[in-house]
């Protein structure tokens, strides 16, 4: 038997256990459209603490989708390992998710991906995410997902964000998804795509450029300090953890003291990076 004809003949409530070495090349994309749970063992055959080995591995060219409706834990999986080539997430998430304990990998595409109508039923926890181009790619912005206790190692870039909407001030934007641990990114351990910040009084939203991005490294630990243009003028955002603080600037205003492409960061096809840490 297969985990993919276990799914095909699934029903909602279905739970599918699958044995600790079972190893399954997948000829096509895993599609979970009902509620089902995928679990692995708790421990290895011979009685001792579960190994990365002793996960059982999914392979293939195509990725798991989870598509199963909005609801929260629609879609389990469990202690399950998924190792996915040719450039496409190793999974695609479109509805109500929980990955945990599991160990995802992407040869030069996005581990998980969740897609902007997800709405905030995805949580990805103690998981660990490594080797893709991206780790982790949120399209809904931070609140699309919870990222409890997991890790994201030695991708190109750890987190990926599609919209951040933070008022200017203080705020805690970026609590849901700082529980992730990230390390040995080679690009950014946050990447931030169009983003908008309102402000204050006036009520304005200063929105990105099209195309634009900032790529921070230090995150979630450190205390980083990024300059974000916008469409009247840049904003400096101060980002630790989950907490976001915005400062507003015009065009004519003076940055000093804000981090420049010689004291932080570079600029290159849209990209805006910065590697500045403040001091605590």
């Amino acid at each position: 038997p297969t985990v993919a004809a276990a799914v095909e003949e699934a029903e909602d409530g279905t739970m599918i256990e699958v044995a600790a070495g079972h190893r399954e090349a997948l000829q096509g994309p895993l599609i979970l459209d009902r509620a089902v749970l995928i679990e692995g063992p708790r421990s290895a055959p011979d009685g001792s603490s579960l190994r990365s080995c002793d996960l059982p591995l999914l392979t293939g060219e195509e990725s798991v989708i989870v598509a199963a409706g909005s609801a929260r834990n629609r879609v389990m999986l469990r202690r399950v390992r998924l190792r996915m080539s040719g450039g496409v997430p190793a999974v695609l998430v479109a509805g109500g998710c929980t990955l945990e304990e599991c160990e995802i990998e992407s040869l030069h595409g996005v581990g998980v991906e969740v897609a902007s109508h997800a709405g905030d039923s995805v949580r990805i926890v103690r998981t660990l995410v490594h080797g893709c181009q991206v780790g982790i790619s949120l399209a809904g912005g931070a609140s699309a997902a919870a990222l409890e206790g997991s890790q994201v190692r030695s991708c190109s870039c750890g987190v990926s964000l599609i919209g951040l909407s933070v008022d200017e001030g203080w705020s805690d934007a970026l609590s849901s998804v700082a529980g992730v641990s990230v390390f040995d990114s080679l690009r950014a351990d946050l990447r931030v795509q169009a983003w908008s910040v309102r402000e204050r009084v006036s009520g304005v939203v200063r929105e990105a450029p099209p195309g634009e991005e900032v790529a921070i490294m230090g995150w979630p630990t450190e205390h980083c300090t990024v300059v974000a243009p916008t469409n009247h003028g840049p904003v400096v955002l101060h980002v630790k953890g989950g907490s976001v603080n915005a400062t507003l600037f015009e065009d004519e205003e003076d940055l000093s003291g804000a981090p420049s492409q010689s004291e932080g960061g570079s600029e290159s096809g849209g990209v805006t990076e910065y590697a500045e840490v403040a001091p605590a």
